[in-house]
């Protein structure tokens, strides 16, 4: 198991999209505002886990962007001694409009979840409209242009559904100038995962290799599970995260915060840790919440994400824990 570094902070449970591998359809209840872990909070806990070397916090979703003040969630973020990067994982939707105050900020970076590029397929994995597209791509551009780089687009490979956009997709980040991912449809997100939808990455990986030449891999700075490469034929970079067909659970190197307050050890397991309940409890200093960190810590080593992939095991809706 790796060394602990890095955090995901769910900011909220709320989406002004509903893609339909996270927010299943039909979904109406969200967690009540007061429920919500506060900026306050959240910082207060970033605070205790940059004590144990953790010194990345990502902010997510649902949407963060959505959520009021989050640009001053960032501004407290930058000012915790240990942390040397915020990033955000977002739609896109409102990036046009937030990128230029984030980055002034703190927020160092930005990743866009973008699975396909044909307006009606938007419309339909997305429940919005076939113009939210054009919203998001300017919404990248914008990020490109105030400095939230190197941008990373995000896309879930769906058989049946974009796995023929593999290479448009390639080609579209290497004329924005922007990085690439593609990742596993994972069984998190209620039935919308099968095993006909489900679309190794080693088979992704091959068609990208046969259109733009062959793949090397580039290296990188920040530990994590995509696996990066270049064409030889393309300037862009082109990750890969198999996360259902080739575990890296070893080399985890993350925690999950809830944005109602739970500390999640492993994506697809089930084990949680309430640090809202000590931090809102009667007497609370901040010693006790810095003993939890510290046995979630411990804790984390004996988690299976294996074992808990392989029997489909996550109960937890997508939006409801961060991604």
């Amino acid at each position: 198991m790796a060394k602990v570094n890095y955090l995901r902070v769910s900011v909220t449970d709320r989406c002004n999209f509903r893609c339909r591998y996270c927010m299943p359809e039909g979904v109406r209840e969200f967690i009540p505002h007061k429920e919500l872990l506060t900026y306050e909070e959240i910082t207060e806990i970033v605070k205790t886990f940059a004590q144990f070397g953790v010194n990345s916090v990502r902010l997510t979703g649902g949407e963060p962007l959505i959520r009021q003040g989050v640009e001053n969630l960032v501004s407290l973020l930058s000012e915790v001694p240990g942390i040397t990067e915020i990033t955000a994982t977002t739609n896109g939707f409102l990036l046009k409009e937030k990128a230029g105050e984030l980055k002034k900020r703190g927020l160092k970076r930005v990743n866009v979840s973008l699975d396909t590029l044909d307006p009606k397929k938007f419309a339909f994995i997305t429940g919005t409209t076939e113009k939210a597209l054009r919203q998001v791509i300017e919404g990248i551009r914008e990020a490109k242009r105030v400095g939230l780089t190197p941008v990373k687009i995000n896309t879930v490979v769906i058989r049946g559904f974009n796995d023929t956009e593999v290479l448009d997709l390639v080609a579209f980040a290497a004329e924005e100038g922007v990085e690439i991912r593609f990742i596993e449809v994972m069984p998190v997100g209620g039935p919308f995962f099968s095993k006909e939808r489900f679309v190794p990455l080693q088979e992704v990986k091959e068609k990208v290799e046969r259109a733009f030449g062959s793949l090397r891999p580039v290296k990188v700075k920040k530990q994590g599970p995509a696996k990066s490469f270049k064409p030889e034929n393309l300037n862009v970079s082109v990750g890969f995260i198999p996360s259902v067909s080739e575990h890296f659970c070893d080399n985890c190197n993350r925690l999950r915060l809830t944005s109602d307050g739970k500390l999640r050890l492993c994506l697809m397991s089930e084990r949680e840790i309430d640090l809202k309940s000590i931090i809102r409890s009667e007497g609370y200093r901040p010693h006790h919440l810095k003993l939890a960190v510290a046995q979630a810590l411990l804790a984390k080593s004996a988690v299976n994400g294996v074992e808990a992939l392989e029997s489909l095991g996550c109960s937890r809706k997508m939006f409801t824990i961060g991604g």
